[in-house]
């Protein structure tokens, strides 16, 4: 009986939702910005011009309480599995273009579903899911088209990536499998956006089309033209941070130029736009009052900004935000949800939250795990309700720290993390900048939340650091200069 009440609700909720011209499966736009902080949108910040994004994030439903990864690559692996990281190896580092590995072909990713349930896929702009073999490529994980870059970063304009170590260093830019010259010196932002427009436009038919742009704005290098810049400082020589917020409003055109396409082709009303960063903003300003930076799972590297907007969406589900907790692997079972994926999914750690959204129900999701990792030294985070732990180290450390300095330097598990006093506990209800840590004042929801962890570690189910050492066969000199796959094997 009480499935049956759920799905006569469902029915009245999503009803709304597609009636009209058009009542097949929604598109879908899944929009990811690169180191957009908490304070990097106008929302939160009303010296940022970012009108569009503005726009869409109030026409919407904004989530004030959504959380990421707190680096690029262990963010979309979690989008694209709905799996915390820790428990499919990508964890620890952002995967450094010489690290022969990539996110396992064993987990079956977001497009591959949603080729499943008819959806045309489509990706543009940065992947960074993995590159050394070709199987972990885009083309081959599901979707139909690719136009980007397999890195972490490169120049805007040149489409040079390179590691900040120095020795690796190539062009990397790619059509499908091909690697393509096209928009010699277009700004990236404007490229990937006239590119997402070119799939729009092309598309033909009742087919639903699933859009992942991953812009690489703002991602350092800090790059954009001028004529952004100049709206923050009309005068004198630009400044990094105005450079930087003219990336912010560079962005913004850029998703307006999508949003515009699906109007002339007159898909708006049935698209369904996500928007979110893949983590917290790498500026010490970007996530004000938030505290902490990309890298760290303080709040201001793991909570990002985010939207959803639908034309359909009942409208008294509107134009509101919502504070229930929502994080990265929840978008994967909630898109399924939205695409009519009927199949059962199992080993997920994400919620569907499409009834929250669409329908005003409180939110599934009570707890979430910011990360367990156990490389180089021991950091563990949880949430759960306004409560949040963080047991070890809050910032990270890359994959380039020797190994042996580590051991000696710093606390490497559970026990020797708390014989180190390595314990922050946070009220995030009354204290979300995380300034007075309470974890000598209230031992016992500490110790609740520190049973929560030991029961994950215990578990069997965290999976090993995939940190492989670096490989020089990965230097793009052996490929002609290009950035390309063939010196590893899939796994």
């Amino acid at each position: 009986m009480a499935n049956l009440k759920h799905l006569a609700l469902l029915v009245l909720v999503v009803a709304p939702c597609i009636s009209g011209r058009r009542r097949g499966k929604p598109h879908i736009v899944l929009i990811v910005a690169d180191d957009l902080g908490y304070n990097d949108v106008p929302w939160h910040n009303p010296t940022i011009i970012s009108p569009h994004l503005q726009d869409l994030a109030k026409a919407g439903v904004i989530l004030e309480q959504n959380y990421v990864q707190t680096k690029c690559s262990p963010s979309r692996a979690a989008l694209m599995t709905g799996r915390y990281p820790f428990h499919i190896g990508r964890q620890h580092e952002s995967l450094p273009p010489q690290m022969p590995t990539g996110l396992s072909t064993k987990y079956r990713i977001l497009p591959e579903r949603l080729q499943e349930v008819g959806y045309a896929t489509h990706a543009v702009g940065k992947w960074h899911l993995g590159f050394c073999d070709w199987d972990y490529t885009p083309t081959r994980r599901g979707f139909g088209t690719f136009f980007g870059f397999y890195t972490h970063g490169a120049d805007y304009y040149e489409r040079l990536a390179s590691n900040s170590e120095g020795g690796f260093k190539g062009y990397d830019l790619r059509s499908n499998e091909s690697v393509t010259h096209e928009g010699e010196g277009e700004y990236s932002a404007q490229l990937f956006s006239r590119k997402a427009v070119e799939v729009i436009e092309s598309h033909e038919g009742k087919q639903p089309m699933f859009l992942y742009l991953a812009f690489q704005s703002i991602h350092k290098p800090i790059q954009v033209p001028d004529q952004y810049s100049r709206r923050y400082q009309p005068y004198g020589k630009l400044t990094k941070d105005s450079k930087r917020k003219g990336m912010i409003t560079a962005l913004d055109e850029a998703v307006k130029n999508v949003t515009t396409a699906l109007k002339q082709s007159k898909m708006y009303r049935d698209t369904v736009i996500i928007f979110l960063s893949d983590n917290g903003g790498a500026d010490k300003d970007a996530n004000w009052p938030l505290r902490g930076r990309k890298n760290s799972v303080w709040e201001g590297g793991t909570r990002s900004v985010a939207f959803v907007s639908y034309p359909r969406m009942p409208k008294r589900y509107r134009g509101r935000s919502t504070d229930d907790l929502f994080h990265i692997v929840d978008w994967y079972p909630t898109i399924l949800a939205l695409a009519g994926y009927s199949k059962q999914l199992t080993d997920m750690d994400g919620y569907d939250q499409w009834l929250s959204l669409a329908a005003g129900w409180p939110g599934p999701r009570t707890e979430l795990v910011y990360n367990i990792n156990t490389a180089l030294r021991f950091t563990a985070a949880i949430r759960a309700g306004k409560w949040k732990l963080i047991w070890g180290y809050p910032e990270g450390l890359r994959s380039n720290v020797p190994r042996k300095e580590t051991r000696a330097a710093f606390a490497q598990t559970l026990r020797e993390a708390r014989s180190s006093d390595l314990l922050y506990l946070f009220n995030l209800e009354t204290d979300p900048s995380e300034t007075v840590n309470l974890a000598h004042e209230n031992k016992q929801v500490m110790k609740i939340l520190m049973k929560k962890i030991r029961r994950i570690m215990k578990s069997g189910e965290v999976v090993k650091p995939d940190t492989p050492f670096l490989r020089e066969r990965s230097n793009p000199k052996y490929y002609g200069g290009y950035v390309s796959p063939g010196w590893c094997k899939a796994k």
